[in-house]
């Protein structure tokens, strides 16, 4: 009897040990997701900030200087509705890298800032998920990134400027239905595109 409860005893604390050894092994992935979560959102914010009074934008480098001033702009790159902000979980990424905006396929897709062609990928089927997508540098190590398109219109060492025609959305990649994933980052780290931007994209 005594052996009985011994043993019954030993079980119950050796799942106790193995739950708290399971708790502590993955203690430091739980914190790495956090961190990541939220740490993408404060890196970002001290990369580029907007005043909200003047609407000037302020440019950092990863060391903390300031090394541009920007005044934000009005121009969207597409007109449509917002259906998924900068930070939000999708099905593809745990914290969304850019702002989607929801438009009909074939509308036409604009700089929201000048600056040069870098990088034009019309492979519908590439790794990167944003299916048909055009890079763009503004200096000051911002770049813009415009993803789904159903046709690009742009080659690389083209300048552009707000108004002109770089792509036309559509659902290449990873998408459900039409949809621009319009991207902004400062030293390769993605940045909230509202930052840069006032208002919003209606029609």
């Amino acid at each position: 009897m005594n052996l009985l409860f011994l043993f019954k005893s030993a079980k119950t604390e050796l799942k106790i040990v193995l739950a708290t050894l399971a708790v502590i092994t993955l203690m430091p992935l739980i914190a790495v997701v956090m961190i990541a979560n939220t740490g993408v959102a404060a890196v970002s914010a001290a990369l580029a900030f907007v005043d909200p009074v003047t609407h000037m934008v302020s440019v950092q480098d990863p060391s903390g200087n300031v090394i541009a001033q920007i005044e934000a702009t009005t121009t969207w790159p597409a007109r449509g509705n917002v259906t998924t902000e900068f930070g939000d979980p999708t099905p593809y990424q745990a914290h969304h890298t850019g702002t989607d905006i929801a438009l009909a396929a074939g509308d036409p897709i604009t700089p929201f800032m000048a600056g040069t062609i870098i990088t034009v990928d019309n492979n519908p089927d590439n790794k990167t998920g944003y299916g048909k997508y055009v890079v763009i540098g503004h200096g000051n190590g911002i770049t813009s990134l415009y993803g789904h398109m159903e046709e690009t219109s742009a080659t690389i060492g083209q300048q552009v400027k707000p108004g002109d025609v770089i792509g036309y959305e559509g659902a290449t990649g990873h998408a459900i239905g039409a949809h621009l994933h319009f991207e902004v980052r400062v030293y390769d780290i993605p940045i909230n595109p509202r930052v840069f931007l006032i208002g919003n994209p209606v029609k």
